[in-house]
């Protein structure tokens, strides 16, 4: 499942994970999202000419042709892929550097509506490879119907300039936000859903190169408004474990990704709050990872085994690759005897900025009452990559292999995780730095306990 990059080891999708883990999605030159610019502003700027004409046809074919050969759904999402080959071909010839080829591939692979499936440059790849990322430092979401602030760096120009969570966002470089959101998303494609579609369009219109400047318009709680100008800095997007002890005495685990830095990290958490009453695992920013990293961090929490995923592919048959690690077949399954670290009711959090490999751990702990789901609706963005498909010159296309559903037999991609409990923070919530769904996961946990501890009696 490498998204909007995850690689479920499925690329589900470290990509999706970039989008998700991006500041305000401005995750610009990693492969979430295409570049800021446009076709045109690319085609006239001065980047160097490193490709031939002739050689970009032959990328252009090349990807074509892989798209058509191994893409999961024969049918293309309803797209005639045949038709996207006679409308891109004359615009490859009239592309003028490599940075508008890339831009061009990038958008024909949009054509599919995939968050998965996309082309990279090899900047992007680079920055991608090197869990690298440029922001401002905020993250953006819709709330209450407008543009909000929900989270800033505290190392970033965001917050040395006083910007603050809950503050709505009015205009960027002097266009109202909804005029710029409106404009981006007329020239884009939709993607795996409407969360992941607005995903990228905040990604393309808050992003930009390092060094580069933005004005924003905020309002405060108080009503009053100011001007902040931020600058785009370069930071590590690569995942960690943060961990808390909630009033109620559950544990609290949250990671922004399935990525090998932090399975031991993860461990290390379990093992703290073995003995807790309950656990509250945060996905809400998890943009997904390796399905290496996933797999056994799941069987921590079951002492047989326990189908916790399905899959689908073209063929009908497992991969005999994927992400380069191992085949990958049809049912996966976790845990065994001895390898249950927590045993206690857990509750996991989801937000739209859940994805790919999030989701697939989600599915599992949900379809095998593992745990309950509290939170807003995930990404939807759930498909796999089997491997990195390098292109001469260094663009790098990802394609989705693999269509996932949980153990019962859900199709995750488009819809996601549905929670067992829908909770979403308002305005008023985040400027009163009040989160709802941690005080709902935790009053879900001693529904459980009390529910659990019902059951015993009876035997």
């Amino acid at each position: 499942m490498t998204g909007p990059r995850t690689s479920i080891g499925m690329r589900i999708n470290r990509r999706v994970l970039f989008l998700a883990l991006a500041v305000a999605g401005v995750m610009w030159g990693s492969p979430a999202q295409s570049p800021p610019a446009s076709l045109s502003e690319q085609t006239d700027s001065a980047a160097a000419h490193h490709l031939s004409l002739k050689t970009r046809k032959e990328i252009f074919e090349k990807v074509w042709q892989e798209i058509r050969d191994h893409y999961y759904d024969s049918s293309f999402n309803g797209v005639n892929w045949d038709d996207v080959r006679t409308r891109y071909r004359p615009l490859v010839d009239a592309t003028k550097n490599d940075q508008a080829f890339y831009t061009l591939m990038s958008q024909m692979t949009g054509e599919l509506h995939d968050a998965h499936t996309r082309f990279n440059s090899p900047e992007q790849w680079k920055n991608f490879k090197r869990q690298q990322g440029v922001s401002s430092g905020i993250s953006v979401d819709d709330v209450d119907g407008k543009t909000v602030i929900t989270g800033v760096r505290r190392d970033s120009s965001a917050a040395y300039a006083g910007v603050e969570s809950g503050m709505v966002i009015l205009s960027i470089d002097g266009k109202p936000i909804a005029e710029r959101i409106a404009e981006v998303e007329r020239n884009k494609a939709k993607s795996s859903s409407d969360r992941a579609t607005r995903m990228f369009s905040y990604s393309r219109i808050f992003a930009g190169p390092p060094d580069s400047e933005m004005r924003l318009a905020l309002e405060r709680a108080d009503g009053s408004r100011f001007e902040v100008t931020l600058k785009r800095q370069i930071y590590s997007a690569a995942p960690d474990v943060a961990t808390d002890v909630l009033p109620s005495g559950s544990g609290y685990i949250r990671f922004d990704g399935f990525q090998p830095a932090i399975t031991k990290g993860f461990r290390q958490a379990l093992e703290r709050f073995r003995n807790t009453p309950g656990l509250v695992i945060d996905l809400r920013r998890n943009g997904g990872g390796d399905l290496g990293v996933l797999l056994p961090i799941a069987g921590f929490f079951f002492d047989k085994k326990t189908l916790f995923a399905k899959d689908k592919t073209r063929s009908g048959k497992p991969l005999s690759q994927f992400a380069g690690l191992f085949r990958l077949p049809l049912e996966l399954y976790v845990g065994k005897p001895g390898d249950q670290i927590y045993s206690g009711p857990v509750v996991i959090l989801m937000s739209a900025r859940s994805a790919s490999s999030s989701e697939v751990f989600a599915a599992g702990m949900q379809d095998s009452q593992r745990a309950k789901i509290v939170g807003s609706q995930s990404c939807g963005c759930v498909l796999g990559i089997a491997k990195p498909r390098v292109m001469r010159g260094g663009g790098v296309l990802e394609m989705s292999e693999v269509l996932w559903f949980s153990p019962k037999g859900r199709k995750l991609e488009g819809t996601g995780i549905v929670p067992d409990e829908t909770i979403s923070s308002t305005l008023s919530d985040l400027q009163q730095r009040h989160d709802p769904a941690i005080a709902a996961a935790e009053k879900t946990l001693l529904q459980m306990t009390a529910s659990d501890r019902r059951a015993s009696n009876r035997l």
